[in-house]
C-alpha cells in the first residue's frame, strides 16, 4: 500500500520530467510547425480566460466536473464487472479506456486542454485509445490484486511517458472538423457518467443548472 501510494505521488513527476525531455514547456511545444503555433496560441488564449476570479471559479468547477466524472465511470467500470457472461468482456474495454484517459491526463494537464476537447477527441479516437490502455488490463487481469498493483507501479509509469512524449496535443489543437469522422465515428464512453456528473452538480445551490452547462462548456 505505501508502494501504491508513493508511486501515485511520482507519476506527475515522471510525467513533467517526460514532458520537459522533449522540450517543451506547459504551455507551448518547441516545435517549427503550424500544430505547435496552433497549440502556442490555444494555450495563451486558455490562460486569459482563467484570468481573475471568475475564471478561478470556472478552473474549480471544471476540476470538480473532471473528478465527478472520472468517479462515476469507475463505478460504473466496477459495476460491469457483475454482468453475466458479458460482463468480463465490458469490464475490459471500460478500464482499457480509463487506464488510457488517465496515462494522457497528464499531457493534457500540461498542454492546458480543456475537458470538453479532451472528452471530445478521446471519445472521437476511442479504438485507438482501447488499444492503448489495454495492455495495462491484460497484465493485471489474470493476477491477484497484490501482485497487478506491483506489476502496475512498473507499467503504468511507461505508459505515461509514452503518452507524454505522444503527439496528441498536436491533433486535438487542430480544428475539430479535421480529426472528427475520420475513423469508426465517436462513441459516447462517457454518457452514463457525464449525465450522472452533471446531475449531481445541478443539486448544488450555489449554481443553478444553467451555470453547470457553462462550466462544462469550459
Amino acid at each position: 500500500m505505501f508502494s501504491l501510494i508513493l508511486s501515485s505521488l511520482w507519476y506527475n513527476d515522471i510525467a513533467k520530467f517526460g514532458f520537459a525531455a522533449m522540450g517543451r514547456s506547459g504551455s507551448s511545444v518547441v516545435e517549427p510547425s503550424s500544430p505547435s503555433e496552433t497549440l502556442t496560441a490555444q494555450s495563451t488564449a486558455h490562460k486569459e480566460r482563467l484570468a481573475g476570479l471568475g475564471g478561478v471559479m470556472v478552473g474549480i468547477g471544471e476540476q470538480v466536473y473532471s473528478v465527478l466524472l472520472l468517479s462515476f465511470f469507475f463505478l460504473e467500470v466496477f459495476a460491469t464487472g457483475f454482468i453475466p457472461y458479458v460482463g468480463k468482456a465490458i469490464n475490459f474495454l471500460l478500464l482499457s479506456w480509463m487506464y488510457a484517459y488517465y496515462c494522457f491526463e497528464y499531457k493534457w494537464n500540461f498542454s492546458e486542454v480543456a475537458l470538453d476537447k479532451r472528452l471530445d477527441y478521446f471519445e472521437s479516437n476511442w479504438a485507438f485509445f482501447a488499444g492503448f490502455g489495454s495492455p495495462c488490463v491484460l497484465a493485471i487481469f489474470f493476477v491477484s490484486p497484490l501482485v497487478s498493483y506491483g506489476i502496475m507501479a512498473v507499467l503504468f509509469p511507461l505508459f505515461v511517458l509514452a503518452a507524454t512524449c505522444s503527439g496528441a496535443e498536436q491533433d486535438i489543437s487542430f480544428p475539430r472538423r479535421k480529426w472528427r469522422g475520420v475513423g469508426l465515428g465517436r462513441l459516447p464512453i462517457f454518457y452514463a457518467a457525464d449525465s450522472l456528473s452533471l446531475w449531481v452538480l445541478s443539486l448544488l445551490p450555489l449554481e443553478p443548472q444553467d451555470k453547470t452547462q457553462e462550466i462544462k462548456a469550459h
